[in-house]
């Protein structure tokens, strides 16, 4: 089995996208001499542009097939990291000999495909990725898969921020709050981020950035005076430097989150019908949950074993999430402005 040209399909969602960087930089470490092409929608392109992935390709559902087919023609290995039918279909018509992953749906695309391991839930998800590789083609990734990676701010992105920021206080803790995720069964009561954020005010002389893409800018939110509510107003790579400027970040389990842990920020994470042990940032995280019998029900759908009761993310207090994010701050002091 060669490994001159390995290729990696990541078509999730932006937050599992991120989650893989760390899979990716392990597959550069272990073949330093190989060529390593990394295939993403576009959404997710631009932050994953990085020093030790040569060629980025971009593609997603009705773009044409055929110039992508051209370019990853023949590579030595493709690893599927996500569980698209198109993840496979693209390698086995690239003519690629070895096509690894996940089976699902998709067996028949594949030589080397697996069956999920069934305790999955309790593995990191780039060690989840690690494990899949390990069964299917007995592949041992060297280096530490914990660190998550996005591109570097470009001069763009910077400027963006800087005019973003041009009347916004310098003074103060900056707190970055992603307060909706892809679900409303992930997100905490918008009432106890109101009463959290008056809170910080008043104990932290807190600032805020109220982050999230165009879909939630239209969303009910409290923003007060000593806010910037920049939902739906930056790029991705554009929010991934607001958060650089930020002393620590406070969501459920989210792509801001991913990027928050990938550009080193400290993070106050919360999990309700997700696994912590699987989707939870390796550093600099505290992660609040009240597992319930139905926890994690990701897998057999949001909200169904509950009935859309969201019990468990109703469980996460403010007393318990005031104290979690003063043990966040403790351990994780904020740099002096």
């Amino acid at each position: 089995m060669k490994f001159d040209k390995i290729l990696l399909l990541a078509q999730n969602a932006l937050g599992d996208v991120i989650l893989t960087t760390g899979f990716a930089k392990a597959v550069r470490e272990t073949f330093p001499g190989s060529r390593l092409a990394f295939l993403c929608a576009p959404f997710a392109a631009d932050l994953c542009r990085l020093p030790f992935i040569d060629d980025m390709v971009v593609y997603t559902k009705g773009m044409p097939m055929l110039p992508v087919i051209r370019r990853l023609w023949r590579f030595d290995v493709a690893m599927c990291l996500d569980f698209k039918y198109r993840s496979a279909v693209i390698p086995f018509f690239a003519r690629i000999p070895v096509r690894a992953g996940i089976a699902h749906k998709r067996k028949l695309f594949m030589t080397h495909a697996v069956d999920r391991n069934p305790d999955h839930e309790k593995m990191y998800f780039a060690e989840h990725l690690a494990d899949i590789m390990r069964r299917a083609i007995g592949l041992e990734l060297k280096g530490d898969l914990s660190h998550l990676y996005v591109a570097d701010a470009t001069p763009q992105d910077k400027a963006a921020v800087d005019e973003a920021l041009r009347d916004f206080p310098a003074d103060g803790l900056r707190v970055a709050i992603a307060p909706f995720s892809s679900t409303t069964m992930k997100d905490w009561a918008v009432d106890r981020y109101e009463a959290f954020m008056a809170t910080l005010t008043q104990k932290y002389q807190a600032r805020f950035f109220i982050i999230g893409g165009p879909e939630e800018a239209g969303r009910g939110f409290p923003v007060p005076e000593n806010a910037l509510d920049l939902r739906g107003k930056l790029r991705i790579t554009e929010t991934a430097e607001l958060l650089r400027r930020a002393d620590c970040f406070v969501g459920s389990c989210s792509a801001p989150l991913h990027v928050a842990t990938a550009v080193g920020l400290p993070c106050l994470a919360f999990y309700g019908p997700g696994s912590p042990a699987k989707w939870a940032p390796r550093h600099k995280c505290i992660t609040l949950q009240h597992p319930q019998p139905c926890t994690p029900c990701d897998a057999v759908g949001y909200g169904n074993p509950c009935g859309f009761d969201n019990v468990c993310m109703r469980l996460i207090t403010l007393d318990e999430t005031i104290d979690a994010f003063g043990r966040l701050l403790r351990e994780n002091p904020p740099p002096s402005r």
